[in-house]
């Protein structure tokens, strides 16, 4: 079989040829794929297309992305899981032509959650309905000369009602990827601008972004009083304020490097950071490292606030792909954050997190999977109440999922998730308390 530029792969057992192509827009923690089953699930590598300078065979000089756009040498996970949604560190999209790709992907979550609270000091529940919703068009002009490429991209987005958003993404219309690239196709390239940085901690198929399940049990505290899964995630997202700037070796099928820079202005600070990440990957095993580090220093120089920050951690992961029945994987990242006043002294905002966990997702039936995964996280910091004495958070939170995915294109997604935040206050009045959350969540999500 070969995919839409010729290039030579292996069919996907479970797939039907006259199916819809599907793609994977990369799981940017909110994103997805495209094509009948045209996917390597073996341990060899595929060959690749010859570049062109010229337009695509069709003619036309704007295209849908071919499912060779969202390369795979080795087998990136089980057709349709989250592994295959995500591209672990490969040079994409891969449009060695000259024109422009278009690709993208729509989802709509109906979630149930209630949170029982132990603060008694706090009503003791707290129940939730929401509909939300995340549209991407992506827009992908390139231009090839031999091996050589520039190439650039937008991702317009649409949003609808996400109660915790991507950081930046505050309006219902905004921009996920704008970036701008140039390089030597599957050897080397230079990216600059707004664009998320290799993968490290895999969640699975539940925990999504934006969703109720991925923050934990919340309550009158709010987001930020629950510690989040870290996996050298600091310079992971896609940046607010600050910009990018990357440059990725690939060697061979198997070896991809970032090495990553940030900065610009965050808010109060004037921040830059540094993230080497590398992915070793021969389909059935894949591990990945990285490490990072960040500064920010106050545009306000006045004695009151607080001059400097730093965060500094590391992430590593290990993931299985037994195809086309099982993939699994293990997690683990620590960050250490430290924050000054103009003294230089270290404030109670200062602390560290830990994070471990791993996922499980399972094939029943050619388009049916299971997924299932658990997460803990604590964060430690220096307690207000109490000089010399540190206040303990920790998250818990698991899940199981089942997926269906319908005509090639349409994934209907089923998720339960249970979540336990504890709160300790060593040497405070308040006594420490518990916080349960139970959810349900419904997912469709259409990619094109």
């Amino acid at each position: 079989m070969t995919s839409d530029s010729g290039e030579k792969t292996s069919a996907d057992p479970f797939a039907d040829e006259g199916k819809p192509n599907v793609e994977p827009p990369v799981k940017t923690e909110s994103a997805p794929p495209r094509a009948p089953a045209v996917k390597n699930t073996g341990a060899e590598p595929t060959e690749d297309p010859p570049p062109a300078a010229e337009p695509s065979e069709g003619g036309g000089i704007i295209e849908r992305m071919p499912a060779s756009a969202f390369p795979q040498p080795y087998t990136r996970g089980l057709f349709g899981s989250s592994l295959w949604l995500t591209m672990h560190g490969q040079q994409w999209p891969y449009y060695p032509r000259t024109g422009i790709g278009v690709s993208g992907y729509a989802w709509v979550d109906n979630t149930y959650a209630k949170t029982r609270i132990g603060d008694v000091n706090q009503p003791p529940h707290l129940t939730r309905y929401i509909q939300q919703g995340r549209a991407v068009l992506r827009v992908t002009p390139t231009y090839s000369h031999g091996d050589w490429f520039v190439q650039a991209q937008v991702e317009l987005v649409g949003n609808k009602d996400q109660t915790q958003t991507q950081p930046g993404l505050a309006a219902a219309a905004d921009t996920d990827d704008m970036w701008v690239r140039a390089g030597l196709w599957k050897t080397f390239d230079l990216t600059v601008g707004r664009f998320e940085a290799f993968e490290i901690y895999h969640l699975g198929m539940g925990l999504d972004l934006n969703t109720f399940e991925r923050i934990g049990a919340v309550d009158s505290k709010g987001p930020g009083s629950v510690p989040q899964i870290y996996g050298a995630t600091a310079l992971f997202y896609r940046p607010n304020g600050p910009g990018n700037i990357a440059l990725h070796g690939y060697f061979g099928n198997y070896l991809r490097a970032e090495l990553l820079g940030q900065w610009g202005n965050d808010t109060f600070y004037n921040t830059w950071g540094a993230r080497p990440a590398a992915v070793f990957d021969i389909g059935w095993l894949k591990i990945k490292g990285a490490y990072e580090y960040v500064k920010g220093t106050s545009q306000d120089p006045s004695p009151m606030a607080t001059n400097t920050l730093e965060r500094k951690g590391w992430g590593v992961s290990a993931q299985l792909v037994f195809a086309p029945w099982v993939e699994l994987g293990v997690n683990a990242g620590h960050l250490i954050y430290d924050q000054f006043d103009s003294t230089g002294l270290v404030t109670n905002r200062s602390g560290d997190t830990s994070s471990v966990g791993g996922f499980l997702n399972a094939r029943l039936i050619p388009q049916l999977l299971l997924g299932a995964g658990w997460n803990y996280t604590k964060s430690t910091v220096l307690a207000e109440a109490s000089p010399g004495m540190h206040d303990n958070t920790s998250n818990t939170q698991s899940f199981l999922a089942i997926q269906y995915l319908a005509g090639g294109q349409l994934f209907i997604k089923l998720v339960g998730g249970y979540a336990r935040t504890s709160y300790s206050t060593p040497g405070a009045i308040m006594e420490g308390y518990d916080n349960d959350q139970y959810s349900v969540r419904l997912r469709l999500m259409y990619l094109f």
